[in-house]
């Protein structure tokens, strides 16, 4: 009797019970309590307001509560505390997600919500308000925002806008924000050595400009500014047409100091300069950019390939990178926050795959496939999510997350394109043209705050396949056998010169306020002849010209500019 008490007693294991909604349950209950002020020991007066909270909430949510009750303090005698200098709406702000894990940031309060979290000492809060306010920066309002910010303790705020400047610093230079700036500010800015421009010649832009902006009251500070520069690294022809022949720094006395010194290094010869000391040659800040070139087809075989190459712009190199995971042609290239992507694309059959190349390792990975195949799609990165739209026969929509891992759909196009389309972005919108079913070939508009598209006039004539699209300010610039500009605002196209040779499959990528062409084919009586030249457009001259020959050895595939520093030991 005793061993089979035992036994059945052997059955009945020990088991773990555990209530997965009770965490959201009981911050239910307990938020209830505080609205209706139930069993509240403690209250918060800001701005002529009371709020009725429980010290036991307020010191496990916050490091600061928690002293204070630790401690005999005033305010832990009294049973409540005078916020004297905080928001009242950031305050019920962070009360609120004090009492449901849950808080609602908006571009007016992000501010205050950061302070108040800085004082209750909550990195988490503090931490979502630096991503939510980075997540906000546009080339329209981010010299504002820094402003803004440009106080304690904002410091991690102030940083996030300055380095957003630095970062895009080419497309700020043409900006009227960038004219308003102290000299203080314009210096801080022109000094670091993070600043990123294509060529040190926008450095030199961008002073000139803001100098004449106001003349009489700004010369003085000419000189000083011009130091900040790296004179060894800007371009030949740049300083023959502009530097040389600047009249601003011919009639000053201190600024005329610099040409004899730009001038001797420019006539040095490269073996000359490498047998110098080094030592007062200041930092290249140019050759953080390079050009991915991904896919497209083998001009030997005929083939989708692998094959990738890199070109560095500062010194016009071109170097061979490792082999993609899979052969791709037709194939899309993005680059968000410093990763490059290869989607789509076709080898035997159209491609859902993707690949994100890791410049640690030295390979390329994949990531987890799209929802359709694509070929000849657009693709562009927003708010920190890559978009895959339309490609051959589709009107689908995707975004992916770099963050889940996961791609997500997003409303279709009005129209299924016929074969080719491509996307850019421009502030908080998203930009496709493609030729439809329809047989339109029209310019779409998508606001992911709005989830919907919107159709914009159609370009004129029938554009071919095998176009390029790219954004610069609040123009969009279609690059084909016949080249126009959108201006968004008005939405109106207009023509503007065509390439100097008509080369189709090509590959191309903006570099600061320039678009550069690279390779294709060419069209020869019967047979294909593939381009080696690199042809360049500068948006604010409206000129095209030869600038390089490099060794592409495709056409077909994809291009990405890299911001940013890779690995090519």
């Amino acid at each position: 009797m005793i061993a089979e008490s035992a036994n059945a007693a052997e059955q009945f294991v020990e088991e773990k019970c555990t209530n997965f909604d009770y965490g959201n349950a009981f911050l239910h209950k307990l938020n209830k309590m505080r609205i209706d002020q139930e069993n509240c020991d403690f209250s918060l007066e800001v701005d002529g307001e009371t709020l009725y909270v429980h010290r036991v909430v307020l010191a496990v949510a916050s490091p600061y509560f928690a002293a204070m009750f630790r401690n005999n303090t005033k305010e832990k005698a009294m049973g409540s505390m005078k916020l004297e200098d905080n928001d009242a709406t950031a305050v019920k702000t962070i009360i609120d997600y004090i009492y449901s894990g849950e808080m609602t940031l908006s571009e007016e309060n992000v501010q205050f919500v950061f302070l108040t979290g800085d004082y209750f000492q909550i990195e988490w809060i503090k931490r979502k308000c630096v991503e939510f306010f980075k997540s906000k920066l546009t080339l329209t309002n981010c010299f504002q925002m820094r402003r803004l910010v440009d106080k304690p303790p904002f410091e991690e705020l102030y940083e996030c806008s300055h380095n957003y400047i630095l970062k895009h610093f080419d497309k700020l230079i043409h900006k009227e924000e960038l004219l308003r700036l102290s000299f203080e500010e314009i210096e801080e800015l022109v000094k670091d050595d993070g600043l990123a421009v294509a060529f040190e010649d926008n450095a030199f832009k961008a002073i000139m400009k803001w100098v004449k902006h106001d003349l009489e009251k700004r010369k003085g500070y000419l000189a000083e500014l011009m130091s900040h520069m790296r004179l060894p690294f800007i371009r030949n022809e740049f300083l023959r047409d502009h530097v040389i022949n600047e009249t601003l720094l011919k009639n000053d006395s201190h600024g005329n100091q610099f040409l004899p010194q730009l001038c001797t290094y420019h006539l040095t010869s490269t073996s000359q300069r490498s047998s110098q000391t080094r030592k007062n040659i200041p930092k290249n800040r140019n050759a953080r950019f390079h050009i991915l070139f991904s896919g497209g087809e083998d001009i030997k075989t005929g083939w989708p390939q692998r094959k990738c190459r890199v070109f560095n712009v500062s010194n016009s190199k071109i170097c061979s990178i490792t082999d993609m995971v899979d052969r791709r042609n037709g194939n899309s290239v993005i680059s968000l926050n410093d990763v490059v992507y290869s989607v789509g694309g076709y080898d035997k059959d159209v491609l859902e795959s993707a690949e994100y190349y890791d410049q640690v390792n030295r390979k390329w990975i994949h990531i987890e496939p799209m929802n359709r195949g694509r070929v000849y799609f657009g693709i562009c990165a927003h708010n920190s999510l890559i978009y895959a739209i339309g490609g051959a026969h589709l009107s689908s929509v995707e975004s992916y997350n770099a963050s889940t891992g996961k791609w997500y759909a997003c409303p279709n196009t009005p129209v299924a394109y016929e074969w080719w389309c491509r996307a850019t972005v421009v502030e908080n919108s998203i930009y496709s043209l493609g030729r439809g079913t329809d047989g339109v070939t029209s310019c779409i508009r998508f606001d992911p705050r709005e989830g919907r598209w919107y159709k914009l006039n159609e370009i004129p004539g029938r554009p071919l396949n095998g176009f390029e699209l790219f954004s610069y300010d609040r123009s969009l610039f279609f690059i084909g056998k016949k080249c126009a500009r959108l201006d968004i605002r008005s939405n109106k196209w207009d023509s503007m010169l065509s390439m100097l040779s008509q080369r189709f499959y090509y590959s191309a990528a903006v570099i600061a306020d320039d678009i550069y062409v690279f390779g294709g084919g060419l069209n020869v009586g019967s047979r294909v002849e593939h381009i080696k030249t690199v042809e360049r457009y500068n948006i604010h001259n409206n000129e095209w010209t030869t600038v390089d020959t490099i060794e592409v050895e495709s056409f077909g595939g994809a291009a990405a500019l890299i911001s940013g520093d890779i690995n090519l030991d």
